[in-house]
């Protein structure tokens, strides 16, 4: 089974996101700080004075990755649109200049359609490819029903039919020009937003 999304040139060479049990082998690993005991009441008569009450613990602020836009940091479903548009951003930076560090900052480390984005800069960075100029758009964001603390995005993506082209400058291939719907599934946790999944709609 795959699942293909915005990867045009992937997708031209039959090289589709392959779904497999990545999620599975990559799932967070069970805590492993100690459960506190709590210690049996002493027989004698306590004569110290009562210990002052603890100060309520306070939310840390996320570190965000450098370069996310000031809208893009709000806890709110503007900022949640404003992060996919930069997402999209990062990835034609990536595919233009190879970079696929760049792409897995925005990203879960399960999330199966970030590691084939990654991927394709990867390819194209051992290749000495690039895209020459932005290959994909996106448009019309429209937010969804959230879904156990999952915020999810509504997408038209456009595929601009940009050229791949080595480090001679000469063309390797081009990408048909088409429109796809996307869903971008994000959540919210200690660096922000992040891409949980992009699926088709």
């Amino acid at each position: 089974m795959s699942r293909q999304t915005f990867l045009p040139y992937a997708a031209g060479l039959a090289l589709a996101v392959t779904l497999t049990g990545c999620a599975a082998e990559s799932a967070a690993p069970e805590p492993t700080t100690p459960v506190p005991t709590v210690s049996a009441p002493s027989s004698s008569v306590a004569t110290s004075a009562p210990a002052a009450p603890a100060a309520s613990p306070t939310s840390a602020a996320p570190d965000f990755p450098d370069g996310l836009p000031a809208a893009a940091k709000k806890h709110t479903k503007d900022g949640a649109k404003a992060f996919v548009r930069h997402f999209v951003d990062v990835v034609n930076a990536s595919w233009r200049k190879p970079n696929p560090e760049a792409i897995r900052s925005l990203c879960q480390r399960e999330s199966e359609s970030c590691s084939g984005y990654a991927s394709l800069a990867e390819r194209l960075l051992n290749g000495k490819g690039r895209y020459e100029s932005d290959p994909i758009d996106v448009g019309l964001l429209v937010t969804l029903a959230d879904s156990d603390g999952i915020s999810r995005i509504h997408a038209t993506v456009k595929v601009l039919g940009a050229r791949v082209v080595n480090d001679s400058g000469d063309t390797v291939r081009e990408d048909r020009k088409e429109t796809v719907k996307n869903i971008f599934s994000l959540v919210w946790g200690t660096k922000g937003w992040s891409v949980r999944e992009v699926s088709n709609a």
